[in-house]
């Protein structure tokens, strides 16, 4: 039985994956950037998985032309604060929004601090307008690198009182979490909770990894992981759009 007094909450939404294709579509238009569609409708098949995408890094994909057409930190802001009306509209109390301050920097080599900034501002704004409740976790994209993973960490910590805790994702069979130990040393000297995207493409050792070598608490898998993993206390997706 579900009771639907009960606060609703959502503890994995990805912000810079959260952009709405109209908005897509009005800061297109607004900055002269060229989109695969001119049309809502037409538009919608190139920025949401609207079927089986063949793996992980095809899947991320879609999320492409969302953080394409963030040419100024005021869009940064407006998708920030969209998050926020669209979880109030989904009826969520609570939301842990996660968002990659250099994936959304990288189009238009917007400075990655002045995103992170941007981010915090839109979702405070939003959160005073609708009522919702809302932490910030920091992603460092490992599909572009160490190096760039080290400048997003440097843009979280610059505002590392407004940040909940770090999160690693993107792909992971190119860049595995070993790569990442020193980042992670610096989050939990900060005083984050870590949260890491593991066994989506390279299975359970990954989840092994993070657990002892990354120090996180909370793990994204999928079920084949789930099957062949013996751990306790992580969230496990039932399907996958790959």
């Amino acid at each position: 039985m579900i009771d639907i007094t009960l606060p609703l909450t959502d503890i994995h939404r990805h912000l810079d994956g959260n952009i709405r294709a109209q908005t897509i579509l009005d800061l297109g238009r607004q900055f002269n950037i060229a989109l695969p569609a001119q049309t809502l409708e037409t538009l919608i098949p190139h920025v949401q998985v609207t079927s089986t995408e063949p793996d992980l890094v095809s899947f991320l994909t879609k999320l492409d032309w969302g953080v394409k057409v963030l040419a100024s930190l005021d869009a940064c802001r407006r998708v920030a604060f969209e998050n926020i009306e669209d979880a109030a509209r989904n009826g969520l109390h609570y939301v842990e929004l996660r968002f990659s301050p250099g994936y959304m920097a990288m189009a238009h080599q917007l400075p990655v601090a002045g995103v992170v900034e941007a981010v915090i501002d839109g979702v405070r704004d939003g959160c005073n307008t609708f009522g919702v409740e809302a932490r910030l976790i920091g992603i460092m994209s490992r599909t572009f690198g160490e190096a760039a993973c080290l400048q997003e960490l440097d843009a979280l910590l610059a505002h590392r009182e407004k940040i909940t805790a770090l999160d690693l994702a993107g792909d992971e069979l190119g860049f595995p979490g070993s790569l990442f130990l020193s980042h992670f040393n610096r989050a939990r000297d900060a005083g984050w909770h870590i949260t890491v995207h593991a066994g989506e493409a390279a299975g359970p050792e990954s989840i092994w990894q993070a657990i002892r070598e990354l120090g996180g608490r909370t793990y994204w898998t999928w079920r084949k992981s789930c099957r062949r993993s013996r751990v306790n206390g992580f969230s496990c997706t039932a399907t996958y759009r790959y």
